[in-house]
């Protein structure tokens, strides 16, 4: 498992697609109790299975994590991955985390999906709305959905450089782009 300290300050950060809405929700924590039924439980078990949304709160389905690391944690950078130039500076934790919508824990694994709990201080920003909005338990996602990334802002610019130039090598090179990136 990747650890943060290994993962190179511009692949930092976490991405999503789509938030649950309370329907979701709702179906998701009922799947958990039927998928958890003989496994052990703990606090982090009990915590999502009694969690109710409160208005500063999302669930948002994060995609292929940068790296393994405990929760809660703080960052303070929301930014469009298509266009990293417009992004928000607002400190807010991912309080919660479930292991491929499933399993709670109290980490995020590397290299796998999480449904992740984030707590802002007051309300939520109006970036969230340009997430998909799902209902249900199985993903309706249209194609060409818009991504956020979620981050820390000491690694906000290195993490917009890789994208620039990642967008860049797409726009010169099309589908092959990956043949002419450097890594860097």
């Amino acid at each position: 498992m990747q650890t943060e300290e290994q993962c190179k300050p511009n692949e930092r950060f976490l991405f999503a697609e789509q938030y649950f809405s309370d329907k979701a929700i709702a179906i998701l924590q009922s799947e958990c109790i039927k998928r958890c039924k003989d496994k052990p439980k703990g606090q982090a078990y009990e915590r999502y299975i009694n969690w109710k949304r409160k208005e500063n709160e999302i669930a948002i389905f994060t995609l292929y994590a940068y790296a393994g690391f405990d929760v809660p944690k703080k960052f303070d950078i929301i930014f469009h991955l298509d266009n990293p130039n417009d992004f928000l500076k607002i400190d807010y934790q991912l309080s919660q985390s479930v292991y491929e919508a499933w399993f709670p824990t109290d980490t995020i694994d590397d290299g796998h999906k999480h449904l992740c709990i984030f707590s802002f201080d007051k309300c939520l920003p109006e970036i969230l709305n340009t997430l998909y909005q799902e209902d249900g338990k199985f993903s309706t996602l249209p194609k060409g959905q818009k991504s956020l990334g979620f981050c820390h802002s000491k690694d906000f610019d290195e993490i917009k450089k890789r994208i620039e130039k990642t967008l860049e090598l797409k726009n010169l090179h099309g589908e092959k782009w990956w043949e002419y990136d450097d890594g860097e």
